[in-house]
């Protein structure tokens, strides 16, 4: 075999060598051997809330001392807040209030495992209501609405959504503050159901709110 060819040869092999190293390195692999991990996951809507309202808790506690856990918890004052949260309660408006009520005790986090609010329907409380506009002469005002919802956001409070036909559009209008006038004013205790009732949303035809009030 001749220089030439010994030379050849060298080259061919040298070539196959550095290809064999570049795929390595493609492979995506770490360099340690080594599996890369798992990406990590976003973070669940109703751990983001329940955060915010420990937060949010925390503060009043900062602010008002001890008192305020009585406040907050007894007279509701969590419930409320949460409905000027924002965004980062309406993903989970019962696990914000329950992050609320946790910082406002100066309690250790605990983070829920799944979604908080619990939502059902109920037909019966609607046609109550329905019957009662009837009687006043309101029966225009609650034909609007659509879907009665019992929005329960702790083992004892809850709220009452109106779902309505009302266009979207910015809150404040005139109907959907007056229907939730009306409703405040049908309510007397909690019709039969355990636990206390907070406040009253009505909601647009885009599920959007529009108006909320105290009960």
């Amino acid at each position: 075999m001749n220089h030439r060819s010994v030379r050849v040869i060298g080259m061919t092999v040298a070539a196959l060598a550095g290809l064999a190293g570049l795929a390595g390195c493609g492979g995506g692999e770490p360099l340690d051997g080594s599996a890369p991990g798992p990406r990590p996951s976003a973070v669940p809507a109703y751990v983001a809330a329940y955060r915010a309202g420990y937060t949010a808790g925390k503060a009043v506690y900062d602010s008002s001392g001890k008192g305020a856990a009585v406040r907050e918890t007894v007279w509701g004052g969590c419930t409320r807040r949460a409905l000027q949260a924002g965004g980062a309660a309406e993903e989970d408006r019962g696990a914000w209030v329950r992050g609320c009520l946790g910082g406002v005790a100066r309690a250790p986090e605990q983070l829920p495992t799944g979604p908080v609010t619990k939502r059902t329907t109920d037909a019966e409380m609607l046609e109550r209501f329905r019957a009662r506009a009837r009687a006043e002469g309101e029966t225009r005002q609650a034909d609007h609405v659509r879907v009665l919802t019992v929005v329960q956001l702790t083992e004892r409070d809850y709220d009452v959504e109106l779902s309505t036909d009302y266009p979207a559009g910015p809150p404040g209008k005139p109907g959907a503050e007056s229907l939730a006038r009306g409703f405040v004013d049908w309510w007397d205790g909690d019709h039969g159901r355990d636990g206390t009732a907070r406040n009253v949303l009505v909601l647009g035809a885009d599920g959007k709110r529009l108006t909320a009030q105290r009960i």
